[in-house]
């Protein structure tokens, strides 16, 4: 397992039983923090600046619709502030894959943030569109596994669901994710988001190879982790769309002095990541 210490027998048979759930792994954080404490100082500067945001503007929308711009744009900013707190917790057990696909959450809402800022009701449409889509190919799923079992009643209520479903949708297309994100947010938005997808997210060759140690030319074993040498990575990641998120939701709120305090993290945040080796890079 990488990042143990080998030699210790009691370590590893913690390991070998209860996996990353080891207590052991605890021990190991304060480790983590230090090897890369200019990551996690950066994150922290990061989590202070979304949560003065959040909090500054929580109580602007009373009075409107929970739909509207404001609340809505509020829980996906939220959403997102969560998903960075998890990916820092994570980090800091030296679970950085996992940390890394749960980055590509903050970036998915980046994006939406950014449509949101740009055009607010095409961009409501869409997502309730997209919601509404999804919906109907659930219940076309029950329909379909429900038919094969001789299910009538759930095929009936699927049919009937569907029918309501439709009616709210109104004619709408489902919204092309790609289109969208190549089009909103930051202009290396969608790219960073397919990154984190095919090296951390998705179930590919690329993010299995997270789980093979090289012992020769030829040869290597597979790992479980954790894998401490990609928290940069992870956290870069997760830092570069939560600032993008702060920037688009205070463009919504209208708040310019903190949409500049987030444009001006991005400097600090590209030297952290230039500083990386090549081989973390």
């Amino acid at each position: 397992m990488s990042d143990a210490p080998e030699d210790d027998p009691e370590i590893r048979a913690a390991l070998l039983e209860q996996g990353l759930l080891s207590p052991v792994i605890e021990e190991w954080r304060v480790h983590y923090l230090e090897q890369h404490s200019e990551w996690f100082d950066f994150a922290q500067t990061v989590n202070r600046l979304a949560m003065k945001l959040w909090i500054a503007h929580w109580d602007d929308m009373q009075g409107e619709k929970i739909t509207a711009l404001k609340p809505t744009a509020s829980r996906v900013f939220v959403r997102a502030i969560n998903n960075f707190a998890a990916t820092v917790i994570l980090c800091e057990r030296g679970l950085a894959i996992e940390a890394a696909a749960l980055a590509r959450s903050i970036s998915e809402a980046s994006i939406w943030l950014g449509y949101m800022a740009e055009e607010p009701v095409k961009a409501l449409s869409d997502l309730e569109a997209d919601d509404l889509h999804n919906f109907i190919s659930r219940h076309k799923e029950l329909r379909r596994v429900s038919d094969k079992s001789g299910d009538k009643i759930s095929v009936a209520y699927s049919h009937a669901e569907e029918k309501k479903l439709k009616a709210a949708l109104n004619g709408r297309n489902k919204p092309k994710w790609q289109t969208i994100a190549q089009n909103y947010g930051s202009s290396r938005a969608y790219m960073k988001f397919r990154i984190i997808s095919g090296f951390y997210s998705h179930l590919s060759g690329a993010s299995l190879q997270h789980h093979i140690q090289m012992t020769g030319s030829k040869t290597a074993f597979n790992i479980l982790g954790p894998h401490s040498t990609e928290i940069p990575n992870a956290l870069y990641f997760a830092c570069d769309a939560l600032t993008d998120c702060g920037a688009a939701y205070s463009v919504i709120v209208d708040d310019q002095p903190l949409a500049q305090a987030f444009r001006d993290t991005i400097n600090p945040l590209n030297d952290l990541r230039d500083a990386m080796s090549p081989k973390s890079a």
